[in-house]
């Protein structure tokens, strides 16, 4: 059973990530021509009676080049498409991808057979099968919060506002010492000569007043 040309056009603008079915039309009529330049003339016959009639006319016009590599073939489905070279590339990967899952079996066997070696690799279904799997966006599990309050919020941190303990001041630092300034004072600085290090200038006036 031959499968409607609205099928294959469907399946390359959902494989190939286009956005209408024309765009798709003209990626498959560009690559079918193409293959009609590689393919032999009973080849081409086959393939066109696997395709529907609109279709299968494409591999009546060959173009003045022969195709005998693949990027022969990117260049000649490039050409009939007026694309750019890696799209008309991807566009005609994936029209020999499904060409491979909706032409009957046994001809896209033969042309396999039949064609060079790095594109008949091409002429085969996507690797795992089937259409590519929808796209799931999993959710973490939500688990319910809380009733948020500037006093219990927990900006950038695990402790709330009001509950923080933090300490104002990195430790040695002079905010955090009951004299911060007692070394520089004029009464608590030490003496300077030598034996006498540990000698305060309060200390000293202490001692001359006993004397």
């Amino acid at each position: 059973m031959v499968v409607e040309a609205k099928e294959i056009f469907r399946h390359v603008k959902d494989r190939a990530g286009l956005r209408t079915a024309r765009e798709a039309e003209r990626a498959v009529r560009a690559t079918l021509g193409a293959m009609a330049s590689v393919l032999a003339e009973d080849d081409g016959r086959a393939l066109s009676a696997a395709l529907p009639r609109d279709l299968g006319k494409c591999l009546s016009r060959r173009a003045p080049t022969e195709v005998g590599t693949l990027e022969e073939l990117y260049a000649e489905a490039q050409r009939r498409e007026r694309v750019a070279p890696g799209f008309a590339r991807e566009h005609a990967q994936t029209v020999l991808e499904v060409l491979a899952t909706t032409v009957d079996a046994e001809v896209v066997e033969r042309l396999r057979r039949h064609l060079p070696t790095d594109i008949a690799r091409l002429l085969q279904p996507r690797e795992g099968g089937g259409e590519p799997p929808p796209h799931v966006h999993a959710h973490p599990a939500h688990r319910p919060s809380s009733v948020q309050t500037l006093s219990r919020s927990r900006p950038g941190t695990g402790d709330p506002i009001a509950e923080a303990t933090h300490p104002v001041a990195h430790a040695g630092s002079v905010a955090r010492s009951g004299a911060p300034h007692a070394e520089r004072m004029v009464e608590t600085a030490r003496s300077t000569r030598p034996a006498r290090e540990d000698e305060t200038l309060a200390g000293a006036r202490d001692e001359g007043r006993r004397r």
